[in-house]
């Protein structure tokens, strides 16, 4: 049995782990997944303000406080975890910029390309994902996995999608 006779088989897995990745990812930006939350800084960065001081560098009195910090839970609840651009999300989409989607003999192979670079950078999306997936000490970046392995429930699809192509193969002989 040749690996060209399950191309089908092998398309149909990566667009179905994929879609499996991009449903993992939408729950994880909105923090309901196990990506760890944003920090202050990101709500600041979204607000456009900073939390306990002035302009100044004065302390602000405690009413003005409490107003920015309900501003940032308002903030928290509207912004999404890694979604800012949707630069790394659309890269899961098949085709899309900065997607790779390559079949081989004996599968597929899926994740992120070493090209393009990220809109106003020179570091590339692949880059982006592979400091996100792992994190970064150096730069105190959290680790929020983005490609993961099948659960159960995926893998069990696609051995059902293998055995069918194998049928299909079988019928053609």
């Amino acid at each position: 049995m040749s690996g060209k006779g399950l191309q089908n088989v092998f398309k149909g897995w990566g667009s179905k782990y994929l879609t499996w990745i991009k449903r993992r990812y939408l729950k994880n930006a909105a923090g309901g997944g196990e990506w760890p939350p944003l920090r202050g800084i990101s709500y600041q960065r979204a607000l456009g303000t900073p939390l306990l001081t002035t302009r100044t560098g004065k302390k602000k009195g405690a009413g003005a406080q409490a107003r920015m910090k309900t501003r940032y839970k308002e903030a928290a609840a509207a912004t999404k975890i890694l979604i800012d651009t949707g630069t790394l999300f659309g890269a899961l989409s098949v085709g899309g910029k900065g997607n790779l989607f390559e079949l081989l003999k004996k599968g597929v192979r899926v994740g992120f390309t070493r090209t393009p670079e990220h809109k106003g950078s020179r570091v590339t999306i692949r880059a982006i994902a592979i400091r996100h997936q792992k994190g970064d000490r150096r730069t105190n970046l959290p680790q929020r996995k983005i490609l993961h392995v099948p659960d159960q429930a995926l893998r069990q699809r696609m051995l059902i999608d293998l055995e069918r192509g194998i049928i299909k193969i079988g019928r053609m002989l």
